[in-house]
Protein backbone atom coordinates (compact mmCIF):
# COMPACT_ATOMS: atom_id res chain seq x y z
CA UNK A 1 0.00 0.00 0.00
CA UNK A 2 1.25 3.28 -0.58
CA UNK A 3 2.05 5.37 2.38
CA UNK A 4 0.63 9.18 1.29
CA UNK A 5 -2.43 10.77 2.44
CA UNK A 6 -5.35 11.44 0.03
CA UNK A 7 -3.98 15.43 -0.86
CA UNK A 8 -0.02 13.72 -1.77
CA UNK A 9 -2.28 11.16 -3.96
CA UNK A 10 -3.49 14.31 -5.84
CA UNK A 11 -0.57 16.21 -5.80
CA UNK A 12 1.16 13.14 -7.69
CA UNK A 13 -1.65 12.62 -9.84
CA UNK A 14 -1.81 15.54 -11.60
CA UNK A 15 1.77 15.95 -11.46
CA UNK A 16 2.29 12.85 -13.96
CA UNK A 17 -0.52 14.22 -15.84
CA UNK A 18 1.45 16.90 -16.16
CA UNK A 19 4.54 15.45 -17.32
CA UNK A 20 2.54 13.20 -19.43
CA UNK A 21 1.09 16.03 -21.52
CA UNK A 22 5.17 17.09 -22.11
CA UNK A 23 6.21 13.88 -23.13
CA UNK A 24 3.42 13.33 -25.45
CA UNK A 25 3.29 16.69 -26.62
CA UNK A 26 6.65 16.93 -27.19
CA UNK A 27 6.77 13.51 -29.47
CA UNK A 28 3.59 14.17 -31.33
CA UNK A 29 5.85 17.83 -32.52
CA UNK A 30 8.44 16.37 -33.14
CA UNK A 31 6.72 13.79 -35.28
CA UNK A 32 4.18 16.25 -36.99
CA UNK A 33 6.68 18.90 -37.41
CA UNK A 34 4.71 21.76 -35.83
CA UNK A 35 3.66 22.75 -31.98
CA UNK A 36 0.74 20.40 -30.66
CA UNK A 37 -1.23 20.80 -28.10
CA UNK A 38 -1.96 16.70 -27.07
CA UNK A 39 -4.08 15.25 -25.01
CA UNK A 40 -8.06 15.18 -24.52
CA UNK A 41 -7.90 18.15 -22.12
CA UNK A 42 -6.85 22.08 -23.43
CA UNK A 43 -4.72 22.39 -20.30
CA UNK A 44 -1.27 20.92 -19.83
CA UNK A 45 -2.65 17.40 -18.59
CA UNK A 46 -3.41 14.11 -19.77
CA UNK A 47 -5.23 12.27 -17.62
CA UNK A 48 -4.18 8.70 -18.46
CA UNK A 49 -1.02 9.37 -17.68
CA UNK A 50 -1.55 10.30 -14.10
CA UNK A 51 -3.70 7.16 -13.84
CA UNK A 52 -1.14 5.39 -15.00
CA UNK A 53 1.42 6.33 -13.10
CA UNK A 54 -0.78 5.83 -9.71
CA UNK A 55 -1.30 2.14 -10.84
CA UNK A 56 2.68 1.90 -11.50
CA UNK A 57 3.39 3.02 -8.27
CA UNK A 58 0.59 0.70 -6.92
CA UNK A 59 0.83 -2.47 -8.63
CA UNK A 60 4.55 -2.64 -8.22
CA UNK A 61 4.58 -1.17 -4.48
CA UNK A 62 4.19 -5.12 -3.86
CA UNK A 63 6.99 -6.27 -5.25
CA UNK A 64 9.90 -3.68 -5.65
CA UNK A 65 12.67 -6.41 -4.04
CA UNK A 66 12.03 -8.14 -8.13
CA UNK A 67 12.29 -5.79 -10.97
CA UNK A 68 11.28 -8.37 -13.00
CA UNK A 69 8.12 -8.22 -11.89
CA UNK A 70 8.07 -4.74 -11.54
CA UNK A 71 8.25 -4.80 -15.53
CA UNK A 72 5.42 -7.27 -15.65
CA UNK A 73 2.91 -5.62 -13.18
CA UNK A 74 3.13 -2.28 -14.32
CA UNK A 75 2.65 -3.78 -18.34
CA UNK A 76 -0.20 -5.56 -17.44
CA UNK A 77 -2.00 -3.19 -14.99
CA UNK A 78 -1.64 -0.13 -17.59
CA UNK A 79 -2.32 -2.29 -20.94
CA UNK A 80 -5.74 -3.36 -18.98
CA UNK A 81 -5.98 0.54 -18.10
CA UNK A 82 -5.23 1.55 -21.77
CA UNK A 83 -7.28 -0.61 -23.32
CA UNK A 84 -10.18 -0.30 -21.11
CA UNK A 85 -9.91 3.80 -21.38
CA UNK A 86 -9.52 3.45 -25.57
CA UNK A 87 -13.09 1.40 -25.97
CA UNK A 88 -14.82 3.24 -23.27
CA UNK A 89 -14.03 6.18 -24.81
CA UNK A 90 -14.96 4.91 -28.67
CA UNK A 91 -17.86 3.66 -27.37
CA UNK A 92 -18.83 7.01 -25.89
CA UNK A 93 -17.71 9.47 -28.14
CA UNK A 94 -17.45 7.62 -31.21
CA UNK A 95 -14.20 8.39 -31.71
CA UNK A 96 -10.86 6.36 -31.25
CA UNK A 97 -8.29 9.21 -29.75
CA UNK A 98 -5.39 6.51 -29.87
CA UNK A 99 -5.25 3.40 -32.37
CA UNK A 100 -2.76 0.47 -32.64
CA UNK A 101 -3.87 -0.97 -35.44
CA UNK A 102 -0.93 -0.39 -37.61
CA UNK A 103 1.36 -2.08 -35.15
CA UNK A 104 2.07 -5.22 -35.23
CA UNK A 105 0.65 -7.58 -31.96
CA UNK A 106 -2.61 -4.95 -30.85
CA UNK A 107 -5.26 -5.88 -29.51
CA UNK A 108 -8.45 -4.52 -31.47
CA UNK A 109 -6.18 -1.24 -31.86
CA UNK A 110 -6.62 -0.22 -28.00
CA UNK A 111 -3.39 -1.41 -27.14
CA UNK A 112 -0.37 -3.37 -28.50
CA UNK A 113 2.72 -5.18 -27.59
CA UNK A 114 4.87 -1.92 -27.71
CA UNK A 115 2.90 0.02 -25.68
CA UNK A 116 2.96 -2.53 -23.30
CA UNK A 117 6.43 -2.73 -23.18
CA UNK A 118 6.53 1.15 -22.94
CA UNK A 119 4.50 0.60 -19.53
CA UNK A 120 6.74 -2.13 -17.89
CA UNK A 121 9.66 0.02 -18.89
CA UNK A 122 7.79 3.06 -16.92
CA UNK A 123 7.27 0.85 -14.36
CA UNK A 124 10.61 0.30 -13.66
CA UNK A 125 12.12 4.00 -14.47
CA UNK A 126 9.11 5.20 -12.05
CA UNK A 127 9.57 3.51 -9.18
CA UNK A 128 13.58 2.93 -9.16
CA UNK A 129 14.01 6.66 -10.42
CA UNK A 130 11.57 9.09 -11.23
CA UNK A 131 9.56 8.82 -8.19
CA UNK A 132 11.91 9.64 -5.44
CA UNK A 133 12.92 13.56 -6.28
CA UNK A 134 9.05 13.71 -7.44
CA UNK A 135 8.37 12.26 -3.62
CA UNK A 136 10.87 14.08 -1.91
CA UNK A 137 9.58 17.37 -3.35
CA UNK A 138 6.44 16.67 -2.40
CA UNK A 139 6.77 15.77 1.13
CA UNK A 140 9.06 18.49 1.40
CA UNK A 141 6.22 21.03 0.88
CA UNK A 142 4.89 23.11 3.81
CA UNK A 143 0.92 21.59 4.42
CA UNK A 144 -0.54 24.63 3.28
CA UNK A 145 1.17 25.22 0.23
CA UNK A 146 0.62 21.31 -0.64
CA UNK A 147 -2.92 22.48 0.49
CA UNK A 148 -3.33 25.98 -1.94
CA UNK A 149 -1.30 24.06 -5.28
CA UNK A 150 -3.80 20.72 -4.97
CA UNK A 151 -7.01 22.90 -4.53
CA UNK A 152 -5.64 25.29 -7.41
CA UNK A 153 -4.61 23.24 -9.71
CA UNK A 154 -7.76 20.16 -8.82
CA UNK A 155 -9.98 22.89 -9.94
CA UNK A 156 -8.74 24.29 -12.85
CA UNK A 157 -8.09 20.67 -13.70
CA UNK A 158 -12.11 19.57 -12.94
CA UNK A 159 -13.30 22.98 -14.91
CA UNK A 160 -10.67 21.87 -17.98
CA UNK A 161 -12.16 18.24 -18.08
CA UNK A 162 -15.35 19.34 -17.59
CA UNK A 163 -15.42 21.03 -20.86
CA UNK A 164 -13.17 18.85 -22.79
CA UNK A 165 -15.70 16.17 -21.96
CA UNK A 166 -18.93 18.57 -23.43
CA UNK A 167 -16.54 19.54 -26.33
CA UNK A 168 -16.25 15.53 -26.99
CA UNK A 169 -19.96 15.13 -26.92
CA UNK A 170 -20.28 18.10 -29.02
CA UNK A 171 -17.92 15.95 -31.85
CA UNK A 172 -20.03 12.86 -31.35
CA UNK A 173 -23.38 14.59 -32.02
CA UNK A 174 -22.17 16.52 -34.88
CA UNK A 175 -20.66 13.77 -36.22
CA UNK A 176 -24.01 11.72 -35.96
CA UNK A 177 -25.62 14.27 -37.31
CA UNK A 178 -23.43 14.40 -40.25
CA UNK A 179 -24.43 10.83 -41.15
CA UNK A 180 -27.83 11.59 -40.79
CA UNK A 181 -27.57 13.71 -43.63
CA UNK A 182 -25.52 11.41 -45.71
CA UNK A 183 -28.30 9.08 -45.09
CA UNK A 184 -30.52 11.63 -46.28
CA UNK A 185 -28.52 12.53 -49.24
CA UNK A 186 -28.37 9.17 -50.52
CA UNK A 187 -32.05 8.40 -50.75
CA UNK A 188 -32.46 11.55 -52.34
CA UNK A 189 -30.20 10.62 -55.12
CA UNK A 190 -31.50 7.77 -55.64
CA UNK A 191 -35.14 9.43 -55.86
CA UNK A 192 -33.69 11.33 -58.43
CA UNK A 193 -32.38 8.46 -60.63
CA UNK A 194 -35.69 7.79 -60.44
CA UNK A 195 -37.14 11.23 -61.80
CA UNK A 196 -34.48 10.98 -64.36
CA UNK A 197 -35.20 7.65 -65.32
CA UNK A 198 -39.06 9.04 -66.36
CA UNK A 199 -37.80 12.55 -68.02
CA UNK A 200 -34.79 11.13 -70.02
CA UNK A 201 -33.68 7.68 -71.09
CA UNK A 202 -30.59 8.81 -72.26
CA UNK A 203 -29.27 11.15 -69.41
CA UNK A 204 -25.79 11.21 -68.62
CA UNK A 205 -25.11 7.62 -66.80
CA UNK A 206 -22.65 9.12 -64.67
CA UNK A 207 -25.12 10.71 -62.98
CA UNK A 208 -25.94 7.27 -61.66
CA UNK A 209 -22.57 5.98 -59.80
CA UNK A 210 -22.80 6.82 -56.01
CA UNK A 211 -20.10 7.52 -54.33
CA UNK A 212 -19.22 7.29 -50.24
CA UNK A 213 -18.55 10.25 -49.68
CA UNK A 214 -21.02 12.40 -48.71
CA UNK A 215 -19.62 15.58 -50.64
CA UNK A 216 -19.49 13.30 -54.17
CA UNK A 217 -23.11 12.34 -52.99
CA UNK A 218 -23.89 15.86 -52.67
CA UNK A 219 -21.83 16.74 -55.82
CA UNK A 220 -23.73 13.82 -57.60
CA UNK A 221 -27.36 15.08 -56.32
CA UNK A 222 -26.36 19.11 -57.94
CA UNK A 223 -25.58 17.65 -61.09
CA UNK A 224 -28.84 15.85 -61.30
CA UNK A 225 -31.39 18.66 -60.05
CA UNK A 226 -29.26 20.79 -62.70
CA UNK A 227 -30.39 18.24 -65.52
CA UNK A 228 -34.17 18.09 -63.98
CA UNK A 229 -34.49 21.71 -63.54
CA UNK A 230 -33.26 22.18 -67.47
CA UNK A 231 -35.97 19.99 -67.70
CA UNK A 232 -38.54 22.03 -65.98
CA UNK A 233 -37.13 25.26 -67.95
CA UNK A 234 -36.83 24.18 -71.79
CA UNK A 235 -40.07 21.57 -71.90
CA UNK A 236 -42.48 22.34 -68.95
CA UNK A 237 -45.35 20.90 -71.00
CA UNK A 238 -43.61 17.39 -70.54
CA UNK A 239 -43.40 17.86 -66.62
CA UNK A 240 -45.92 16.51 -64.58
CA UNK A 241 -46.87 18.29 -61.20
CA UNK A 242 -45.57 15.51 -59.20
CA UNK A 243 -42.31 15.45 -60.70
CA UNK A 244 -42.11 19.84 -60.22
CA UNK A 245 -42.97 19.27 -56.43
CA UNK A 246 -40.70 16.73 -56.27
CA UNK A 247 -38.18 18.45 -57.58
CA UNK A 248 -38.50 21.27 -54.92
CA UNK A 249 -38.95 19.54 -52.44
CA UNK A 250 -35.18 17.55 -53.21
CA UNK A 251 -33.35 21.08 -53.57
CA UNK A 252 -35.16 22.51 -50.04
CA UNK A 253 -34.00 18.98 -48.46
CA UNK A 254 -30.64 19.06 -49.88
CA UNK A 255 -30.36 22.74 -48.84
CA UNK A 256 -30.76 21.92 -44.68
CA UNK A 257 -28.69 18.17 -45.27
CA UNK A 258 -25.81 21.07 -46.82
CA UNK A 259 -26.32 23.39 -43.62
CA UNK A 260 -26.18 20.61 -41.21
CA UNK A 261 -22.90 19.50 -42.66
CA UNK A 262 -21.36 22.29 -42.53
CA UNK A 263 -18.56 22.26 -39.88
CA UNK A 264 -17.02 25.89 -40.55
CA UNK A 265 -18.84 27.67 -37.89
CA UNK A 266 -19.00 24.20 -35.62
CA UNK A 267 -15.10 24.07 -35.47
CA UNK A 268 -14.68 27.76 -34.63
CA UNK A 269 -15.56 26.49 -30.85
CA UNK A 270 -11.91 26.39 -29.28
CA UNK A 271 -12.30 23.40 -27.09
CA UNK A 272 -13.87 21.31 -30.07
CA UNK A 273 -11.04 22.42 -32.73
CA UNK A 274 -8.26 21.71 -30.12
CA UNK A 275 -9.60 18.54 -29.78
CA UNK A 276 -9.35 17.63 -32.82
CA UNK A 277 -6.04 19.51 -33.50
CA UNK A 278 -4.67 17.83 -30.45
CA UNK A 279 -5.34 14.27 -31.34
CA UNK A 280 -4.02 14.28 -35.22
CA UNK A 281 -4.53 10.12 -34.91
CA UNK A 282 -8.03 10.39 -33.98
CA UNK A 283 -10.49 8.26 -35.90
CA UNK A 284 -14.17 6.98 -36.26
CA UNK A 285 -14.49 3.40 -37.69
CA UNK A 286 -18.25 4.02 -37.71
CA UNK A 287 -18.49 7.26 -39.35
CA UNK A 288 -15.44 7.66 -40.59
CA UNK A 289 -16.77 9.84 -43.72
CA UNK A 290 -18.78 12.27 -40.81
CA UNK A 291 -15.08 12.39 -38.97
CA UNK A 292 -13.32 13.41 -41.69
CA UNK A 293 -15.77 16.12 -43.03
CA UNK A 294 -15.37 17.49 -39.82
CA UNK A 295 -11.47 17.23 -39.82
CA UNK A 296 -11.20 18.98 -42.91
CA UNK A 297 -13.71 21.61 -41.59
CA UNK A 298 -11.22 22.27 -38.70
CA UNK A 299 -8.43 22.64 -41.31
CA UNK A 300 -10.31 25.03 -43.39
CA UNK A 301 -10.96 27.40 -40.08
CA UNK A 302 -7.47 27.12 -39.35
CA UNK A 303 -6.21 27.77 -42.51
CA UNK A 304 -9.08 31.09 -42.73
CA UNK A 305 -7.79 32.18 -38.97
CA UNK A 306 -4.22 32.45 -40.26
CA UNK A 307 -4.94 34.01 -43.04
CA UNK A 308 -6.81 36.46 -41.18
CA UNK A 309 -4.21 37.35 -38.24
CA UNK A 310 -1.55 37.94 -41.67
CA UNK A 311 -3.89 40.44 -43.10
CA UNK A 312 -4.49 41.98 -39.34
CA UNK A 313 -0.43 42.36 -38.99
CA UNK A 314 0.16 43.66 -42.81
CA UNK A 315 -2.71 46.16 -41.80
Amino acid sequence: MLPYTFEQIVFFFLFYCFVGWCFESTYTSIKSGKLTNRGFMRGPFIPIYGCGAMMLLFSASWFLKWPVAVFFAGMISCSILEYVTGWGMEKIFKVRYWDYSQNPLNLNGHICLGASAFWGVAALLLNYLLHKPVEKMCLALPSIALHIITIGVSIYFVVDLTLAFKAAFDIRSFIIKIEEAKEEMYLMSRRLDVMLAVLSDEYDKRTQAISDTIDDISNGIDEKLAIVKNALETKPSEITDNIRNEYFELKAKLNISKAEKKAGSFARDLYRKATIKGNPSMKSSMFSDAFETLKKGVMEVTKSDKEEKRKGKSA
